[in-house]
């Protein structure tokens, strides 16, 4: 038995905020809705981000970008806010998430490689130009809030040198880096000496992200490439378990791997936490995300392809009694 959770495992404090652990749910489109960032919690997840939210879209009060920055009933939450190069309306923005929702923190997106956010000078279009993001980190800080930055190694070629210092000295608390460019979309394997490098270059909190699939990978991360913490996003739409099975594997070395019937009651009730806090019968929208708990699982296909038609949970618990 050994015990590494005091020396890598920890709370992470900023100021008057202090988070409960480094452990950490990524920012995705499609997929950090509230229930996921709700179910992901009730694992150990330390943090949890929001889907990208549009800063044009909350400075001109659209109701469905309101509905992004709904965090009652899940504690502390972050939102990450996407937009231009217009540091007043990220401004604006930052006043709103202030008032309407309490927010202390916001993050920044400065690495979606989404060919419509980056047509839209958005996203990993500021790593093409990285003053511009000193610029929008100086707004949000004057807006008197903490800063988060999301950022990849480079848009077509790697640029952290540029990037990371123009982060540091605008004010950033926070800087996650996933190393991919973001022309490789998630192709090919994230380059993790990118983090000792960045660790090199700031004392901000530094936050590693990027291929992170189990508690080993974590231990690596965190033993030898000099991260603060680590966020974990792909695998944790599939497998929320995987913050208890870091927590538990830093403690005791070792974690428990989940059964299939074990999974499928999951999968019933992260469908029940969505339900409850939408108060719609409808699972249609987390589809994609219960598809996502047989991803590895082989011969899988008809039970995948019988979850993209449910409705409902009684829907779902009869498709899954059916496999």
């Amino acid at each position: 038995m050994r015990s590494m959770g005091e020396k890598n495992i920890h709370p992470i404090q900023i100021e008057d905020l202090k988070i409960p652990n480094n452990l950490w749910l990524a920012p995705m489109a499609g997929f950090s809705n509230q229930a996921l960032r709700v179910f992901t919690k009730s694992f150990g997840a330390g943090l949890a981000f929001t889907e990208m939210v549009s800063v044009e879209g909350l400075i001109r009060l659209n109701k469905k970008t309101l509905e992004y920055i709904h965090l009652e009933e899940e504690g502390m939450a972050v939102v990450q806010l996407f937009g231009k190069n217009e540091p007043k309306k990220f401004y604006q923005a930052a006043q709103i998430l202030r008032e309407r929702a309490g927010a202390k923190i916001v993050d920044i997106n400065f690495g979606c490689p989404v060919r419509k956010v980056v047509h839209n000078e958005a996203g990993s279009y500021f790593l093409k130009v990285p003053q511009t993001m000193g610029d929008v980190i100086k707004a949000l800080k004057d807006a008197g809030l903490m800063v988060s930055a999301k950022i990849r190694s480079g848009f077509d070629r790697i640029n952290i040198e540029e990037t990371i210092p123009v982060l540091s000295e605008a004010g950033a608390d926070i800087i996650t880096l996933h190393p991919r460019l973001a022309i490789q979309f998630y192709r090919g394997k994230a380059d993790w000496e990118l983090f000792r490098k960045a660790r090199e270059m700031t004392k901000a909190v530094l936050i590693g992200s990027g291929d992170v699939e189990s508690p080993e990978d974590a231990e690596r991360l965190f033993a030898d490439f000099g991260v603060d913490g680590v966020m974990i996003g792909r695998r944790a739409v599939g497998a929320p378990y995987i913050f208890s099975q870091i927590l538990d594997y830093f403690t005791t070395g070792q974690y428990h791997s989940y059964s299939i019937t074990e999974i499928k009651a999951l999968m019933i009730k992260f469908a029940e936490v969505y339900v409850n806090l939408t108060h719609k019968d409808s699972i249609i929208p987390i589809r994609g995300s219960l598809i996502q708990y047989y991803k590895n699982v082989p011969h899988a296909n008809p039970l995948r392809q019988a979850i993209s038609s449910a409705k409902t949970i009684i829907d779902l618990k009869t498709i899954l009694e059916n496999f």
